[in-house]
């Protein structure tokens, strides 16, 4: 089955189930046969404009059927797409494209209307999506083009390059990461559907924005199983209960903070379509998962992983006795170490960075043969940039990015320790702690903090006290930095860089 590419796994269901519902988008449903009909034209009209195997595509597009037909045609033709999201401007926008090696660009209008005035692509070489412009093409046209002609057998090769996915919150020269078919295939089937029991009876659910590889396997994984896929076209608490009762949604990966914002709700809902829930992304509150374990009906996951891996770890939290502050146990066929600084493994107990061997491993970082070599040691262990312990039973326990550990005064701080004393305070709606650069200790901490509507009038003094008694000397933050929210990425993430610079500009 592995011998097949993404395309042929897909296209392989209309022959045996053409009427089955393989996509369904808002009010939309279309079958495998219509889904590998518009594919078949993009391919073909793609062809016709001389896009072909080997050529990168920038792909700037919400969550919709467009971005599904365009995964399946870059499969078929064996094009590398490199997947945006829609926010990206100017010399970040241009500079994606130039690392990626992007010739060509199918964007929604707002971003080719900026391809354009900022004369980063050919206006030939940039295709529309969701309304039209004076000199440019447009997707809907492309993809009337006469499958006739240029209906080709698709390529065989599953292991070129075909998605060049941005390292997220990369600041400078970001860094494409490659995969080919191969991996997104081993992914979706050892990884994905046999790891948690899935068949092509199953409706998937897509709630997060397809850009990113976690949404790509739950869009593609399904449609290789020939199971049904329902996509949102972004997540809203509403909108998401609503797709799960009205699809019989059984399966679906789920960030972290979506399911934070789905508690109060969830204990009203009788979602009995679901079979598994996974969190992923981040790694949630053990109150919030004991409130998660008393709200789901169904099993719930929590996993971990990286970008470059894939899924690294994961467990059923619904089994008895597991360890709810861990992330779980490495997958079947994945190894993982504990290391110091010099990549000497640490006994268990002993926090180092997670380093991990896995079947699900990336191709590389495009043209950055170097920092790929860099990443792996000579064991063919990939390591991750995460701090983490594993214990006695093999359980991980995730604690930080390393670029996060806050070196004060000499010391290392882990972020997460405050964080955690931080939310036993039940008046603290969320917080973030990390370094910023201090003359005399090198760095200092910062803690800024969201209040919900119980907090006392002197939040911040009472915050103070309640650190000063539950942590050390070296942790204690330097500064407290009260705010009304946290920004946040797309994927739900705490971002920390948008935080120090609006600390920074409190300071102006």
């Amino acid at each position: 089955m592995h011998n097949k590419n993404i395309y042929q796994l897909v296209q392989s269901h209309t022959v045996t189930q053409p009427e089955k519902i393989a996509c369904i988008y808002q009010q939309i449903q279309i079958n495998y046969q219509q889904l590998i009909n518009k594919v078949d034209s993009l391919a073909a009209g793609l062809t016709q404009l001389g896009i072909k195997q080997g050529h990168k595509v920038a792909l700037f597009c919400p969550n919709n059927l467009e971005f599904t037909y365009c995964l399946l045609a870059a499969a078929k033709l064996g094009i590398a797409l490199a997947p945006l999201p829609l926010t990206l401007k100017g010399q970040a926008l241009s500079k994606a494209l130039q690392v990626a090696d992007c010739e060509y660009a199918i964007a929604w209008i707002s971003v080719a209307e900026q391809l354009v005035n900022n004369d980063v692509l050919a206006t030939d070489n940039i295709i529309t999506i969701g309304g039209n412009s004076d000199n440019l093409i447009d997707l809907v046209n492309v993809m009337s083009a006469s499958t006739a002609q240029y209906d080709e057998f698709p390529v065989e090769n599953i292991n070129l390059p075909y998605i060049l996915t941005m390292t997220s919150g990369s600041t400078g020269q970001p860094k494409p990461i490659v995969f080919t078919q191969a991996t997104k295939i081993v992914r979706a089937f050892d990884a994905t559907a046999q790891y948690y029991q899935l068949d092509k009876s199953d409706v998937v659910l897509v709630s997060t924005p397809l850009y990113h590889s976690l949404a790509q396997r739950s869009l593609l994984m399904p449609l290789m199983l020939g199971a049904s896929v329902v996509i949102l076209p972004k997540f809203s608490v509403n909108a998401w209960l609503d797709a799960i009762n009205t699809h019989k949604i059984s399966f679906l990966f789920a960030v972290s903070s979506q399911l934070k914002a789905l508690i109060p709700e969830l204990a009203k809902a009788q979602l009995t379509s679901l079979k598994c829930v996974v969190s992923s992304s981040a790694t949630l509150e053990s109150d919030d998962k004991k409130s998660l374990l008393l709200a789901l009906n169904c099993r719930f996951h929590e996993c971990y992983g990286a970008s470059e891996m894939g899924v690294i770890s994961d467990f059923d939290i619904t089994e008895p006795n597991v360890p709810i502050n861990s992330v779980g146990k490495p997958l079947p066929n994945l190894k993982i170490k504990i290391c110091d600084a010099e990549r000497n493994t640490l006994s268990n107990g002993n926090i180092g960075e997670i380093a991990c061997r896995s079947p699900t491993a990336f191709a590389q970082y495009y043209n950055l043969p170097e920092q790929t070599a860099q990443s792996y040691d000579s064991d063919g262990y990939f390591f991750t940039g995460d701090l983490g312990y594993l214990d006695d039973d093999n359980y991980l326990y995730y604690v930080g990015r390393t670029k996060e550990v806050i070196k004060s005064g000499g010391i290392n701080v882990y972020p997460s320790d405050i964080e955690l004393v931080t939310n036993y305070l039940p008046w603290i709606a969320e917080c973030a702690a990390f370094g910023v650069s201090d003359d005399k200790f090198g760095e200092v901490i910062l803690l800024s903090f969201v209040c919900n509507d119980t907090a006392p009038v002197n939040a911040k003094m009472q915050l103070q006290m309640h650190l000063f008694k539950e942590l050390t000397d070296y942790q204690q933050p330097r500064i407290l930095f009260e705010m009304k929210r946290l920004p946040k990425t797309e994927m739900g993430k705490i971002h920390k860089p948008s935080i120090k610079q609006a600390y920074l500009e409190s300071c102006n």
